[in-house]
């Protein structure tokens, strides 16, 4: 099986025709509209930020009872 270098490729152009098929697509009214998710965020958000309030609520009181603890066994060494 020989390989001729000197081969020439025939070229062929064609002309691409994009075609767009929209199908059920949803009509918007006006600017705004809003989805199930869209009205779902605001609870998932609201969610988050009350669970981030009560995590550094329970890492500020550990560290102050903490505190007192050392001070309480720092007033009985004293004593």
């Amino acid at each position: 099986m020989e390989f001729d270098e000197n081969k020439k490729l025939e070229v062929e152009i064609s002309e691409t025709e994009f075609v767009e098929n929209r199908v059920n697509e949803k009509r918007r009214r006006g600017k705004r509209s809003f989805d199930f998710l869209d009205v779902a965020i605001v609870p998932v958000v609201l969610g988050v930020f009350v669970s981030l309030g009560f995590l550094f609520a329970n890492i500020f009181k550990a560290t102050s009872a903490i505190d007192a603890v050392s001070s309480l066994s720092a007033f009985f060494t004293n004593l």
